[in-house]
């Protein structure tokens, strides 16, 4: 077997994956509504039966579908499905329905304002040098005129790290990963990249100085800017906080 069929067989479930999904949501299948079975699935995406079984499975496994025995392959109601799911969805290109975002922007609002008042008491010196140096990477990037979304990730999530909450962070690692497409086009604005910035130097700078009431104000005032700005972007009404 060469190289490249190595690499195309391993590829093949998640590709099955990414293929389910945006029929599902095309076809506009109903919760509790019977789906295709695995060999119309291998033959309709022209792959193979054990792609298609390993993606069936793990679609399972984060509660996306349910197989009842001698029935066949039904949807699950979407609050049914786990975090997983719903970055199986961002990750295959497949676009979020107007109240899901609204939805998840409303509970990264909630954990981004816990997180910095936790940063505060609990960040270390170490800390507080890994910010400086995201920061220091993003004007450098800015001064390039480049787009900051690695690094405003970066800020964010070593927020969640100065918490010492493992849990906390792994959570948040998976709010990102539903915003990592978005978050592409609201940085090719260079004055978007900008204004997340400052607000990301004020926002270090409050929690250096352990000022929780502070960085809680500034951080919420960073998320309400954003999500103006995603408003504006999108062309909704109340479209939620980044």
């Amino acid at each position: 077997m060469t190289e490249r069929n190595r690499t195309d067989k391993l590829e093949a479930p998640s590709n099955a994956i990414g293929k389910i999904l945006s029929f599902i949501r095309e076809r506009r299948y109903q919760p509790s509504e019977r789906l295709p079975s695995e060999r119309d699935f291998a033959e309709k995406f022209d792959t193979s039966r054990g792609a298609v079984r390993e993606a069936l499975a793990a679609l399972e496994t984060m509660r996306v579908i349910e197989r009842r025995p001698n029935s066949g392959i039904y949807l699950r109601k979407i609050e049914e499905s786990s975090i997983d799911a719903l970055v199986l969805y961002a990750e295959s290109g497949v676009p979020f329905e107007a109240k899901e975002i609204a939805d998840v922007m409303e509970v990264r609002r909630m954990l981004e304002g816990q997180a910095v008042r936790l940063a505060c008491t609990r960040r270390t010196a170490d800390n507080i040098r890994e910010i400086n140096a995201i920061l220091e990477e993003t004007n450098k990037r800015l001064s390039k005129k480049q787009s900051i979304e690695r690094e405003d990730e970066a800020f964010h999530l070593a927020i969640f790290s100065a918490t010492k909450n493992d849990i906390l962070l792994r959570v948040a690692r998976s709010f990102y990963e539903l915003s990592r497409h978005r978050r592409k086009v609201y940085f090719a604005d260079h004055n978007r990249g900008r204004q997340s910035y400052e607000d990301h130097c004020a926002i270090l700078e409050a929690i250096e100085e352990r000022r929780v009431g502070q960085a809680e104000q500034q951080m919420n005032a960073h998320l309400s800017r954003t999500g103006e700005a995603w408003q504006a972007l999108l062309g909704e009404t109340k479209v939620t906080k980044r």
